[in-house]
């Protein structure tokens, strides 16, 4: 396990840079001169929970590089309190971007092309419940409405970036074992100080983060065995308060998925697993899931092409939902398909999913099968990204191009035609309720 984990993080530290850059977002015009995005090349949060005060609040050390000079961009949806880049004080700004597709962040001093230190301190108020003796907090995501990665949560940078994260977690005044669930390695430092180190191809949308006060979960512990012949660690856990809810039922559902997955597309891409079951729907993150039982194999799913093959924007994001949602239909194939969608066209800055991707992107998956079923069918292609793309963000262009390139066949005019369209099209074909339904932050709040 721990030479798996020092041959991810090589691998994925020697072209995570070189993937950040061709990925990363166009600059664009401001009130004297440009915004220009950033490589994030490593994030340390120290996150302290003051349980007297009952107060959090998180300090960010940011390591970046900016190919041109320019007002810097990151994201925070809460106002930072206070910023510094290369020691000196800064402020903020909120702007939209030019396409009105997305809030984001920038710095109101130009700074030269080139590396930098970006510091930011801000208050952390969302999906924190304080209770007696100790703190319940979650870093849950959606790609369903912007700004819902982790930007939620913590500074940080747009979906494309790849970044080496760490968290110094404190429990200051703590009087229960704090538990911490997440998909990076844990250190405890004392009883009340945790170390989390997460892989350099981790991204906004990857980070699974619950904290709860010991006894406050019914949770058991596995491990599975790879067909590359890793030892796997599998936590499965839901909240005391949830009725109905099955330990047993969970694993054996999680042993039965990680088999199928593992037999369609290779070995899992990720070191653990890391299963919560809530409720209404569920989302993924890199070898984790909050998700309801019925949804657990499209969640794990994710951790292939979502979390394993990654998208590098919001017009890609609707691939993976399509895919997982052709898997959960039973990979059916078709030999015509009516309508259009605008999956792959949105605004240039768009951060979010498109729903369509649940029906008519599932049937769009279903007719590539049956175009490509004389070449072995799509399944084949999508075992191979996940070969050669894992820990790859990629746009809908890059995997336009791999699918030509690996049938010898030209694939480009379907996408414009299914994907690249204007608005929806299909009358007669239904949006599907999606299984990331979109939670509320009082709906979340439940699951902790």
């Amino acid at each position: 396990m721990k030479l798996f984990i020092l041959l991810t993080l090589l691998t994925s530290l020697a072209f995570a840079t070189e993937n950040d850059f061709s990925h990363m977002p166009k600059s664009f015009a401001v009130s004297g001169g440009k915004a220009v995005f950033a490589d994030f090349s490593q994030a340390n949060y120290s996150i302290n929970y003051d349980l007297n005060a009952k107060k959090a609040s998180v300090l960010a050390e940011i390591k970046l590089e900016t190919l041109e000079d320019g007002y810097p961009i990151f994201d925070s949806v809460s106002a930072p309190e206070s910023l510094s880049i290369d020691g000196e004080s800064v402020s903020a700004i909120e702007i939209s971007t030019p396409d009105q597709a997305t809030t984001l962040r920038i710095l109101d001093k130009v700074i030269k092309a080139g590396k930098h230190t970006l510091i930011v301190n801000i208050s952390l108020t969302t999906l924190i419940e304080f209770v007696d003796g100790g703190v319940k907090s979650a870093f849950w995501t959606s790609d369903l409405s912007e700004r819902k990665f982790l930007e939620r949560y913590l500074p940080a940078n747009f979906e494309f970036d790849q970044v080496e994260m760490t968290f110094l977690v404190k429990f200051i005044g703590a009087k229960a074992k704090q538990v911490i669930y997440t998909n990076g390695i844990v250190t405890e430092l004392d009883d009340n100080t945790f170390k989390i180190n997460y892989p350099a191809y981790y991204t906004a949308s990857s980070i699974f983060f619950h904290t709860v006060p010991q006894g406050a979960t019914s949770e058991l512990r596995f491990t599975l065995k790879s067909i590359d012949g890793r030892e796997i660690p599998v936590v499965v856990y839901f909240s005391k308060t949830s009725f109905g809810a099955s330990l047993e039922r969970l694993k054996d559902k999680t042993i039965e998925v990680f088999h199928e997955l593992e037999s369609d597309y290779g070995p899992f891409p990720h070191p653990s697993i890391t299963v919560l079951q809530a409720g209404s729907g569920g989302m993924e993150y890199c070898g984790a899931t909050m998700t309801d039982f019925s949804a657990l194999g499209h969640e794990l799913f994710h951790s292939y092409f979502a979390r394993g093959v990654m998208p590098a924007n919001g017009n890609a994001g609707w691939l993976d939902e399509a895919l997982a949602s052709w898997r959960d239909d039973g990979y059916q194939t078709i030999s015509s398909l009516s309508g259009s969608s605008r999956m792959s066209a949105h605004p240039y800055y768009t951060r979010i999913t498109d729903r369509a991707a649940y029906s008519f992107g599932e049937r769009f998956m279903s007719y590539l099968d049956g175009k490509l079923k004389s070449k072995g069918g799509l399944k084949v292609f999508m075992r191979h990204m996940v070969d050669k793309k894992v820990f790859s963000p990629l746009f809908v262009e890059d995997f336009i191009q791999e699918m030509t390139n690996f049938y010898d066949v030209p694939v480009s005019e379907d996408f414009k035609k299914y994907t690249f369209g204007t608005e929806f099209t299909n009358s007669g074909l239904k949006i599907k309720s999606q299984i990331h339904r979109k939670m509320s932050l009082e709906e979340m709040q439940k699951f902790l």
